[in-house]
């Protein structure tokens, strides 16, 4: 065997025995499953600067691929938002009766879509004077029940979704310290 070989051999030994000997027996692997109390928070801005909103600085953020926007989450609490272009032939509803129509129509959808689909409450809204639709329902998601609050905001020639879910029995504290705060800090601009 050649010193280079030996040397090569040796060098992979040792880091295999580093490897075993990494971390502390005593230290507990994180929780994955678990959701973060949120710290301090940090303004977040999206879509060419016209998307800003406020979320926990110690929660995750990926950016997603069109139509997706961006996920923020934390253990089992997860915030999902989209943006969904429409023609000049769609129309945004704007008014009462339209934006009825459109709550009407999304529940229809929901429910074709997925057979567990139960909701909760649902309701006309204005979020920082955009129209929308909140829905408030129990899905299925991947196989597990979670509660979900659908916020659909027509604004700019597009729909903007704001999914927020979590596991019904601990969405009332995401929401309370989380998923709130977020969706009322959602600022549309133009």
């Amino acid at each position: 065997m050649t010193l280079g070989r030996m040397l090569a051999v040796t060098v992979g030994i040792l880091a295999l025995a580093g490897l075993a000997g990494c971390g502390d027996s005593r230290t507990p692997a994180p929780n994955l499953a678990r959701i973060e109390p949120p710290h301090r928070l940090r303004v977040l801005s999206y879509l060419h600067n016209t998307l800003h909103l406020s979320a926990p600085a110690n929660w995750s953020t990926e950016t997603g691929s069109a139509p997706l926007v961006v996920t923020i989450g934390s253990g089992q609490a997860v915030v999902a938002i989209w943006r969904y272009p429409r023609s000049p032939s769609q129309p945004l509803p704007s008014d009462i009766p339209a934006l009825q129509r459109a709550r009407g129509a999304l529940i229809t959808a929901a429910a074709a879509r997925d057979r567990t689909f139960r909701v909760i409450s649902s309701a006309v809204v204005g979020i920082n004077s955009v129209p929308g639709v909140e829905l408030d329902a129990l899905e299925t998601i991947r196989g597990q029940v979670r509660r979900v609050r659908s916020a659909h905001l027509y604004k700019r020639g597009a729909e903007l979704v704001i999914d927020e879910y979590a596991p019904e029995n601990l969405f009332h504290q995401v929401d309370r310290t989380v998923f709130s705060p977020l969706l009322h800090s959602v600022h549309l601009v133009g």
